[in-house]
């Protein structure tokens, strides 16, 4: 079954290898649309040209291992157009470009390599690594759910005007907040029947805290530290329950910075299985310099098992540029 979020994208092929996706007011951030619903995109045209090219088919690698995404301008409220190229076919992986342009103008460019995870192409060996800090102990998603207290997490619901996505998932916070200065730890789970596929990975990449927010403990909207907050008096009247957190347009309109992604950085380790509900994430950053930020962005199943990996480059801008610019003047 498809799922909510492949529905919204409305992949349509018009050409042997160019495809039209919608957009939804489900991924607006301001004006654009954020970064994420175009990684999914990107991800879906990708994995759907991997089975449905007959070159491509005929090498039967129906994974997507890895995303390249490179944003060129801010993508608006408008269909996009996706055209796929394939640079190189190989016995393993092969190689596919793919370039989105909305009213024919070039928006983002991306490479994706595609893979078959259920054909091993060499050595397995497993190795010591975990997260460090260690995170804090896997929720009980059974009490989660039955909206009674965790030992190690409080859950809240965001929704409202910005990235109202949002709202189809249950966010969990661990107690005591975020001790070290650029690691935010959290889970995500999907509320309803809702499950997590490849492409809502891909999207998930950057449904995440601001870290330019978060550093700077400026309270914006995805301040992780100010989120908290609220999560925790919350919780105090209402243990167990979803913090209910709302935002807006008007609040984002306040904002004194918002983060612009010039690259991002995905890769898979291993196929989405059917019916993910519940995904680990981990953020950090390395630094936060002159307005130039990379973050990492590690997940993990509910068993611990890396799942992806990806990196995002942002540079951290004035916010006025995103929400009251010209329509004319590009972000950059």
């Amino acid at each position: 079954m498809a799922s909510t979020l492949r529905k919204q994208i409305a992949l349509r092929q018009t050409a042997p290898s160019t495809y039209t996706a919608e957009w939804h007011v489900d991924w607006t951030l301001g004006p654009a649309l954020f970064g994420g619903s175009i990684a999914a995109i990107i991800h879906h045209a990708a994995a759907t040209h991997a089975v449905t090219e007959p070159a491509l088919a005929a090498r039967d690698q129906p994974d997507i291992l890895s995303m390249h995404v490179e944003f060129l301008r801010a993508c608006e409220r408008c269909q996009s157009t996706v055209v796929v190229n394939a640079l190189k076919m190989g016995a393993k992986t092969s190689t596919i470009q793919l370039q989105l342009s909305q009213n024919g103008q070039l928006k983002v460019i991306a490479l994706a390599t595609t893979t078959n995870f259920d054909n091993p192409i060499g050595p397995t060996v497993p190795t010591a690594w975990t997260l460090l800090p260690p995170a804090p102990p896997v929720p009980d998603f059974d009490r989660i759910l039955a909206q009674q207290p965790d030992s190690h997490w409080l859950p809240a619901c965001l929704s409202g005007e910005i990235i109202p996505a949002t709202s189809q998932l249950l966010i969990l916070n661990p107690r005591g907040g975020f001790p070290v200065d650029g690691i935010c730890d959290g889970w995500y789970g999907c509320r309803g029947d809702e499950r997590m596929d490849a492409t809502y990975l891909a999207m998930m990449t950057d449904i995440i805290p601001s870290m330019s927010d978060t550093l700077l403990r400026n309270g914006g909207l995805y301040d992780a530290h100010a989120f908290f907050r609220k999560m925790e008096q919350w919780a105090e009247e209402h243990p167990g329950v979803p913090a209910e957190i709302t935002n807006s347009v008007a609040e984002a309109m306040r904002a004194t910075l918002y983060n612009n992604t010039v690259t991002l950085d995905l890769e898979f380790k291993r196929r989405v299985p059917e019916g993910l509900r519940w995904i680990q994430t981990r953020v950090s950053a390395k630094m936060l310099h002159e307005g130039r930020m990379d973050i990492d962005i590690t997940m993990c199943n509910s068993e611990m098992e890396l799942v992806c990996t990806a990196h995002q480059l942002i540079l951290v801008l004035e916010a006025e540029r995103k929400f009251r610019r010209p329509k004319t003047v590009p972000v950059l």
